[in-house]
């Protein structure tokens, strides 16, 4: 959910109302994470932040549940990391408090006094690189392989699996590591791979109609978008196991190939659905125009046609990990930073604990982020929107 910090802290009646929303949340059992936003206000961005937090002091407390059920995030550029984090564990205990980064803080910056901003801010984030809880996300837009769905802004968190995500939507996740489904020289059983492929997407069609959502807006978004998020693991396990160069160009393409084929698996199988059930209802609203007679008969038949051969049953469907690209059984070898160009098949990112950092420094930490995001920021650049189909 998103508070904010302004209009939340204006009246008693503001602070109760927030309180209740959170407390009726925690009460059904349900993690939360909670967007800290409209942190500019006549008072000082710490000062709105101290409160904010404090605010959810109360319904932790009545819910009895621990500090880690509720988690915190907040845009990068409003406070330093080290302050974030800080008060977060002071006021509330440890738990989640990622930053959400934009384009300030990871493009290049040609003014000096900006630079030494984001130096300051890199610094931060490297030393608490290894604390528990901390996370920086960067994957400012939620997209879909359906041309016939725009793009959203994500500005939230979804636990517990650290999707970033537009605040109150509803995902079924599941969860498809690759190196199951590998032999001993890493070689992918396709057959076996694709049934699970297929059963994912089935299976969390299903939840969608099963799943008792804690809030209206996520009932809603359920019915409307269908959002569905098969989280692929196991990428850098799969290039180690092969024995191959994770530099090399070869890796690079053979996962291309293997991330084509599971994108070519899961968008069929949710055309199949939209054909067989329904498409996502969302897709009806986009017929809705204004203008004349004829032009909105002209609109809504070229629309019906974009819907018989490009609709799908959920708005989106695969989510990578930029740390998915390192193998899970070891520190994060830097020269696997090479394979992040498959964080173009995404249509989301989850942004879990990262791997072992420790051996990393400053520069390298910078430059991984500054280069994941680049290559979803190009992503995000190509995405077809409905007006080209």
């Amino acid at each position: 959910m998103r508070l904010d910090a302004c209009e939340s802290l204006s009246s008693p009646a503001a602070v109760a109302r927030v309180q209740q929303q959170v407390f009726d949340l925690l009460a059904r059992g349900a993690p939360v994470t909670i967007t800290i936003a409209g942190l500019h206000g006549e008072l000082q961005p710490e000062v709105l932040f101290v409160r904010a937090c404090k605010l959810l002091q109360r319904p932790l407390r009545d819910a009895a549940c621990a500090a880690e059920a509720v988690g915190i995030a907040l845009a990068a550029a409003d406070l330093s990391p080290q302050f974030a984090w800080m008060v977060r564990a002071a006021i509330l205990g440890h738990g989640r408090c990622h930053l959400l980064l934009g384009s300030e803080l990871l493009r290049p910056a040609a003014d000096p006094r900006q630079r030494r901003q984001q130096d300051r801010f890199w610094l931060q984030c490297w030393h608490l690189r290894e604390v528990a809880g901390f996370s920086v996300a960067f994957a400012p837009s939620v997209t879909s392989a359906c041309p016939l769905f725009g793009a959203e802004a994500a500005g939230g968190i979804l636990p517990p699996h650290g999707l970033q995500v537009p605040t109150g939507t509803a995902w079924a996740v599941q969860q498809v590591n690759l190196i199951d489904y590998a032999n001993a020289t890493g070689e992918l059983a396709t057959s076996a791979l694709r049934e699970h492929l297929r059963r994912a997407v089935d299976c969390g069609d299903q939840l969608h109609d099963e799943q008792d959502w804690p809030t209206a807006a996520m009932r809603h978004d359920s019915w409307s978008n269908r959002r569905l998020a098969i989280c692929i693991t196991g990428v850098g396990d799969l290039v180690k196991r092969r024995g191959e160069d994770p530099c090399s160009l070869l890796a690079l393409q053979d996962l291309h190939e293997e991330l084509r084929l599971i994108r070519q698996i899961v968008d069929g199988r949710s055309r199949e659905l939209a054909a067989t059930k329904e498409h996502a209802p969302s897709l009806n609203i986009a017929q809705d125009c204004s203008g004349s007679i004829a032009t909105l008969a002209a609109w809504r038949t070229r629309w019906q046609a974009a819907l018989q051969y490009a609709a799908t049953r959920h708005r989106n469907l695969l989510a990578i990990s930029p740390w998915s690209v390192f193998p899970s059984t070891e520190h994060a070898d830097f020269r696997y930073c090479d394979l992040l160009p498959i964080l173009a098949y995404a249509d989301t990112c989850p942004f879990p604990e990262p791997p072992d950092l420790r051996h990393w420094n400053v520069n390298k930490f910078k430059y991984f982020h500054q280069r994941a995001w680049a290559i979803l920021e190009q992503k995000d650049a190509q995405h077809m929107i409905a007006e080209q189909v």
